[in-house]
């Protein structure tokens, strides 16, 4: 009868071994690698602009709020000489339609003047003769004769009356139009001068120095300007990057995919500073699986493959761009209620709990 072999039964009690530490291992605490990484955020303006002032350097440390760079709109210098083209324009028209009508009621004038002449003189003519054939009926003293009675010319000079009339009271309505409309005139041009005034001082306001500011606490990248350069529409003006990273990058082995899913929250501490940790919140997952970088591999030397993982963490944290970093996908059981921030400068300061870090972080 063959004897059992011990080895065997220690063979068994192995694999289950390991195939029990995996389990827990994978269900309790799923690891890998990743960098961190700071935002970087392009600035530049939707119009041409002209750079009065750059108040930064490069790499310079920089505040939310602090001016970094003073502009003047170019295309706003056109459009207020635009503006004053178009004032200019209806100032001429305004003038010259009121010489216009000026003019016109000038003129109506001389002819009615004209008019009221002629026929003026026509009368005083007859008249005179009326006048003169009385002063000689007069004279005859033997002859008794009525001179106010049937005078040819008295009939004729009812006739030019009624001429003068007839002639003026038509120039007199076409001068009473013309000198309404004369007083008229000044009304639609001074509105349409208010409102391209109104719209000219918009332009000024909007032209005075513009200021650019940090939009949150960075460092100064590349500056791609310098001062009294006009620069186009979208153009970069400056590159700024967040003063820490707010972005971590990481590779999930391809056999641990299903156990990472966008809202997971993470522990994540620094590969070379252990007590440098922070919390993360999972906002995006790739849609391949690629190969794991070499910097990120648990056994450089060999190829892995996985899927890229997106971080997102808070701002105060310690890490450097582009430092390697662990994470690690906790039960929610097993997350700890109270860490420890990293002594930093020698002083320890309680942190919020991991989930409290999370809430805070899905808030922002």
């Amino acid at each position: 009868m063959r004897r059992f072999n011990l080895l065997y039964l220690i063979f068994v009690l192995v694999i289950f071994g390991l195939y029990y530490i995996n389990k827990t291992y994978v269900q309790n605490r799923t690891s890998f690698f990743g960098f961190a990484e700071n935002k970087e955020t392009e600035i530049n303006l939707n119009h041409p602009a002209l750079i009065n002032a750059i108040h930064v350097t490069t790499g310079q440390s920089v505040n939310k709020g602090d001016l970094l760079m003073e502009v003047n709109y170019v295309d706003l210098d056109q459009k207020i000489k635009a503006i004053d083209f178009d004032i200019q324009t209806i100032q001429l028209q305004k003038r010259e339609r009121k010489m216009e009508l000026e003019n016109s009621i000038l003129q109506l004038e001389a002819e009615k003047q004209e008019k009221i002449g002629e026929l003026d003189t026509k009368i005083k003519t007859l008249q005179s003769e009326i006048d003169f054939n009385q002063s000689l009926l007069k004279d005859l003293k033997s002859i008794k004769v009525d001179t106010t009675l049937n005078h040819p010319n008295l009939a004729a000079i009812q006739a030019l009356q009624k001429e003068k009339t007839l002639v003026v009271q038509p120039l007199d309505v076409q001068i009473a139009n013309l000198q309404k409309e004369l007083n008229l005139v000044e009304q639609p041009s001074v509105v349409d001068v208010q409102k391209l005034q109104t719209e000219k001082q918009f332009y000024k306001k909007e032209q005075e120095k513009l200021s650019i500011f940090a939009p949150t606490d960075g460092l100064i990248g590349t500056i791609h300007c310098k001062e009294g350069e006009n620069i186009s529409s979208f153009r970069t003006l400056i590159s700024f990057y967040e003063r820490n990273p707010t972005l971590v990058k990481g590779y999930v082995h391809e056999s641990l995919i299903l156990h990472v899913n966008v809202g997971d929250t993470l522990d994540i501490a620094s590969s070379l500073h252990p007590a440098h940790t922070s919390v993360g919140i999972v906002v995006g997952l790739g849609s391949r699986i690629v190969e794991i970088p070499e910097r990120l591999r648990k056994l450089p030397e060999i190829k892995n493959y996985g899927r890229e993982v997106l971080i997102q963490i808070p701002s105060d944290n310690l890490f450097l761009q582009k430092e390697k970093v662990v994470l690690n996908l906790r039960n929610t059981e097993n997350v700890p209620t109270q860490t420890l921030l990293p002594s930093w400068r020698g002083i320890s300061t309680p942190s919020p709990t991991l989930q409290e870090q999370a809430n805070r972080l899905q808030e922002q």
